[in-house]
């Protein structure tokens, strides 16, 4: 699976890590994301841009993004596409519709922006159906990658199939503040095992 990395050589983000704990009397929240960012950069960490890599990765052959983001904690990943070329990723069905038409964090919902997605090619020609919802399964983080507290300060980015299968090529990420900065903590391919216990659960 193909992300959008943040990289910087390991001495040039330990300087800057430095100049901004300097000045940390005058920072705000953001300065601390960017100081954060900078600190595990320069620790040799692998840092991506997870909502970048999704709009980047673009749609598979059904015209559905082919990649998807959700809680550590959720089971499934509900998406909802629009012919505008908006698109919402929520874990469950309760999202807003009154979300602003710009890219939130909200209560663990994704919502892209007008045009994110070139949807307006979907459908059957002369169709008239403005939205579409689609359901994708959460991988499973094996035991070992699994934190050991806290999985709900977690997501998971990965391959979607948006159909009763399994996922692929999952990431286990932390987010950086409200940013769109994701640490790396963990990337694995889920096993015939894993993947067979899923398919139970689909």
């Amino acid at each position: 699976m193909h992300t959008e990395l943040i990289t910087m050589a390991r001495h040039e983000a330990a300087q800057l890590h430095l100049k901004y704990k300097q000045h940390l009397a005058y920072s705000q929240p953001i300065d601390w994301e960017i100081q954060r960012a900078y600190y595990l950069l320069s620790k040799g960490k692998v840092i991506i841009r997870a909502i970048e890599s999704i709009k980047q990765a673009g749609l598979n052959r059904e015209f559905l993004p082919k990649l998807a983001i959700a809680p550590a904690t959720g089971k499934t990943c509900r998406l909802t596409r629009y012919r505008n070329g908006r698109c919402v990723m929520s874990p469950n069905e309760r999202w807003s519709r009154s979300t602003k038409h710009n890219l939130n964090f909200h209560d663990n919902t994704f919502v892209f922006p007008l045009d994110s997605f070139p949807f307006s090619n979907w459908g059957k020609p002369g169709t008239r159906e403005q939205q579409t919802d689609h359901e994708a399964q959460v991988p499973i983080i094996p035991l070992h990658l699994r934190p050991k507290r806290g999985l709900e300060n977690y997501h998971v980015l990965w391959e979607a199939e948006w159909k009763p299968l399994p996922a692929t090529d999952p990431y286990l990420l932390r987010r950086i503040g409200k940013a769109d900065l994701w640490l790396v903590v963990a990337h694995w391919d889920l096993t015939e095992v894993e993947r067979a216990a899923l398919a139970t659960r689909v």
